[in-house]
C-alpha cells in the first residue's frame, strides 16, 4: 500500500509540475520576465523532469529485474531522477545565461554520476 501511495504522490506532483511548466512556457516572455517568473519556470521544469525520469527509471528497473517486490526500486529511482533532472536544469540555466561551455557541462554530468556512485556504495544503517 505504501508503494501505491508513493506512486500516486509522484504522479500528482508530476502532473502539477507539467501544468506549471506549460503555463510558464505559454504565458511568460523570457526576454521581459523577472527573476520570480524564471525561477518558477526552472523549478517546475526540475520537478517535471524528476517525476518523468524517476517514473521511467522505476518501471524500467521493474521490467528488467522482474522480481516480486518493487519496493526497493522506488526511492533509488526517484534519487536518480532527481540527480539527472538537476543536471539537465543546471545545464539549461547556464545555457540561458550564455555561460555554458563543454567544460562546465561535462563537470556537471561528472558530479551527478559521482553523487549517484556515492549513494550506491553508501552502506545502510547498522542493525
Amino acid at each position: 500500500m505504501t508503494l501505491i501511495r508513493n506512486l500516486f504522490f509522484l504522479f500528482s506532483l508530476t502532473v502539477f509540475a507539467i501544468a506549471s511548466t506549460l503555463l510558464a512556457v505559454f504565458n511568460f516572455n523570457p526576454f521581459t520576465a523577472d527573476l520570480g517568473k524564471l525561477a518558477n519556470f526552472y523549478v517546475s521544469l526540475f520537478f517535471s523532469l524528476a517525476g518523468i525520469i524517476g517514473t521511467v527509471i522505476f518501471y524500467t528497473k521493474i521490467r528488467l529485474v522482474k522480481s516480486e517486490s518493487a519496493n526497493p526500486f522506488f526511492w533509488p529511482s526517484i534519487r536518480q531522477g532527481l540527480l539527472i533532472s538537476a543536471g539537465i536544469t543546471a545545464i539549461l540555466i547556464l545555457q540561458g545565461y550564455r555561460i555554458l561551455d563543454w567544460l562546465v557541462g561535462s563537470s556537471i554530468i561528472i558530479v551527478a554520476v559521482l553523487l549517484e556512485l556515492f549513494f550506491q556504495t553508501k552502506k545502510g544503517p547498522v542493525k
